[in-house]
């Protein structure tokens, strides 16, 4: 039998021990790196300024308290604010002028900024400009 050398153990553990830490190197630096994603997380909150869309039908305007409310599909009734920089295409009042439109299918465009929506483009489906 053959006597292994120190020189043979250094020069093996010189060649596996990367190896070895090699696999395991991966598990940790996963671990620091969604610490970092997750610190800026409430940060990500002012990213709620993302557009969104509401389908329904248009249930009322409060020009006194500038809100509108529509009634889902899943007869949910929803309530954004509006401004006067609320887009209301093919509208000649603005929002206040979709008072007399109740009952008419809508999709309003808004944000939603911590619970907050507000409508900032509300198209009335089928409706046509008038010539």
């Amino acid at each position: 039998m053959r006597k292994i050398t120190f020189p043979a153990l250094a020069a093996a553990a010189f060649f596996i021990a990367p190896a070895l830490a090699g696999a395991q190197s991966p598990s940790p630096s996963p671990s620091p790196s969604p610490a970092p994603t997750q610190a800026p997380a409430p940060m990500a909150e002012p990213k709620a300024d993302k557009a969104l869309t509401a389908k329904g039908e248009l249930v009322k305007v409060d020009a006194d308290a500038k809100t509108i409310t529509i009634k889902g599909a899943d007869g949910v009734e929803t309530e954004f604010a509006y401004s006067a920089a609320t887009e209301v295409p093919g509208g000649r009042d603005g929002v206040a002028g979709l008072a007399t439109k109740s009952g008419s299918k809508v999709t309003v465009h808004f944000t939603n900024d911590m619970g907050k929506k507000t409508a900032t483009k509300i198209e009335i489906a089928g409706d046509k400009k008038t010539s």
